[in-house]
């Protein structure tokens, strides 16, 4: 059986590793032409961090990160330092990491390759496959083919926000600076690049295009400093807000996940993390299910947990683009205030999914949420463990599936049998 991804994003490439390193036949197309270069998704939130050491890239993205201090300014002079809570790269470093890993099971990205229909018909011919992932952004072919709504709202008007990735002189790049006072200025260094992503919500609505002479010429009235000079623009771009998600994670056969499921704020960082945790979820389940260890409804479970994750993602980013809005306004500087610990997505579980089952109670964590052993477990695979009379069945995601005794059959065929 064969898996079509169609997405070649930290999402799609996560579904597609995830499967291949468990022996499942997969595609991945991308009807872009060439692998995207920019910053856009740059901070790696520490649960994603724990799926990149069991994919076995976490070491590839520590070397290419950072943690930063964010050095904030009110009306061009400081006023405060704060810690900043993910690991800050470029979502390309991400991209080629996962891409690199995945051509070691001799899977290779498809470019120019547009999905027609969910038959599997592309502008190349058409490509068979049992399974269809929709992993393919905000604007999603499969979300449209399916006939999915994509609830939710839109920011009205034309203020939007303007991204691209530049070079800086001037500036300190130990630090991600933010001038707000008027509008709203940030300039992001990386460690391992030349590039600077700059994010800009100007006080009023422009009406013009990025270019590096717009973002130039917005620096130095936004901030009122002189002596820093933005040069060598090597992404371009604008985003505009909107709060959306669909109500049906899986149509049959297809599913979607990340941006092709669910859009919210950039607050809090969240986006590329929660795609690629949507992937996790679901790329052990389609794999047990093709090689014959599971039976189809395990896939309904897909949907049952990462739609209330989704719901949580929409809620907590637009509460903290309010709050950081407010922040703009009041000119308190105080612009981390839309985050939250919750954003490490360490907490984050499944406690009401059909697969966590709490059979005796104990001190330890319930079954649903994240095992707090990640480093002791059997990456990729179900880990059963020991405590006194207390046994643990940690799912392969690395969340715990069962809580029993001694009595009770914790075996992963018993497990997925059940489903």
């Amino acid at each position: 059986m064969t898996v079509l991804v169609v997405g070649a994003g930290p999402t799609g490439l996560t579904m597609a590793l995830d499967l291949a390193r468990r022996g499942v036949p997969v595609r991945v197309i991308d009807k872009a032409p060439e692998h995207f270069t920019g910053s856009r998704g740059k901070g790696v939130q520490d649960r994603t961090l724990e799926v990149f050491a069991d994919l076995g890239i976490r070491d590839e993205i520590l070397a290419a990160g950072q943690h930063m201090t964010m050095r904030m300014y009110v009306n061009g002079e400081h006023t405060r330092d704060a810690a900043g809570n993910a690991l800050i790269l470029p979502q390309w470093k991400v991209e080629e990491a996962l891409r690199d890993r995945l051509a070691e099971h001799g899977v290779k990205v498809e470019l120019d390759t547009e999905l027609l229909d969910l038959d599997g018909a592309t502008n190349h011919g058409r490509i068979d496959h049992d399974y269809l992932v929709g992993c393919d952004g905000g604007r999603s072919t499969v979300r449209k083919l399916l006939g999915v709504p994509f609830e939710g709202v839109t920011a009205d008007g034309d203020h939007l926000m303007m991204l691209g990735d530049v070079e800086v002189s001037g500036l300190d790049p130990d630090y991600w600076h933010m001038w707000i006072g008027n509008g709203f200025y940030a300039l992001a260094p990386f460690r391992t690049v030349p590039q600077w992503q700059v994010q800009i919500v100007p006080p009023e609505p422009l009406g013009e295009q990025p270019s590096l002479e717009v973002f130039q010429r917005l620096f130095d009235e936004m901030t009122g400093w002189s002596g820093v000079t933005l040069s060598n623009p090597t992404w371009l771009s604008t985003y505009r807000v909107n709060v959306r998600m669909v109500r049906k994670f899986r149509v049959g056969n297809v599913f979607l996940a990340g941006d092709a499921a669910h859009v919210h704020p950039p607050t809090g960082g969240l986006g590329m993390n929660t795609g690629i945790q949507d992937a996790y979820n679901l790329g052990w389940k389609l794999a047990a299910v093709i090689n014959g260890e599971a039976g189809d409804t395990l896939l309904d479970t897909y949907e049952a947990e990462r739609l209330p994750i989704a719901e949580w993602t929409l809620g907590t980013s637009a509460e903290g683009l309010q709050k950081v809005a407010a922040a703009v306004q009041s000119g308190t500087g105080a612009v981390d205030a839309g985050r939250n610990p919750d954003h490490k997505q360490l907490s984050l579980g499944y406690p009401d999914s059909p697969l966590s089952r709490n059979l005796v109670s104990w001190d330890g964590p319930a079954a649903g949420f994240r095992a707090p052993w990640q480093e002791s477990l059997q990456l990729g695979d179900f880990t059963l463990l020991t405590f006194d009379d207390v046994r643990v069945l940690v799912r392969p995601d690395g969340y715990i599936g069962v809580v029993g005794g001694p009595a009770d059959d914790l075996s992963v065929s018993a497990y997925l049998m059940d489903r």
